[in-house]
């Protein structure tokens, strides 16, 4: 059965939009039911590997006596760091948005790598009922978004202008 109200976050590693979700009860009501509430983007997330570090990433280099060694400047912990700061974000977000809201459900839709982040941010609060996704819908339109939930049974589909439900 769908969900009649909840909150929706959709979110990859340099984008999350948050979103509630509810059903306009008067269909005349020009209001959409899913209605995106806040975008968050991770600005470190957005540049180019050259924006962020100094020169290019480090690989195996020559000594003077001709033995090879490699040299790790530890940009993927700190690619891991950033990350992690931005699902705690995201989260803080959607606690917010709970409280607002009162709503008990969340439907979390992210990739793979920031769902786990996301998950490792911390529960939802309370008695919040926790549906997750392992997509990345970032680049989806709203009306593409709920679309493709109605499809999944997550949300009722979209009420169309000129069809009755």
């Amino acid at each position: 059965m769908p969900i009649a109200h909840a909150c929706l976050v959709v979110a990859d590693a340099a984008r999350a939009r948050l979103y509630t979700f509810q059903r306009q009860e008067d269909v005349a009501s020009d209001l959409p039911d899913l209605q995106e509430r806040a975008d968050l983007v991770n600005p470190e997330r957005r540049q180019r590997p050259s924006e962020v570090h100094s020169d290019t990433r480090p690989g195996s280099s020559r000594a003077p006596t001709g033995a090879s060694f490699t040299v790790d400047d530890h940009r993927d912990a700190h690619q891991e760091a950033v990350d992690r700061k931005f699902a705690e974000a995201i989260h803080a977000e959607l606690t917010r948005l709970l409280a607002e809201t009162g709503y008990r459900h969340a439907i979390v839709v992210a990739s793979h790598r920031m769902l786990g982040h996301l998950r490792a941010s911390g529960a939802p609060p309370g008695d919040v009922e926790l549906h997750e996704l392992a997509l990345d819908l970032t680049k989806e339109t709203t009306p593409q978004l709920q679309d493709r939930l109605s499809t999944m049974g997550l949300l009722p589909p979209r009420r169309r202008a000129g069809f009755p439900e």
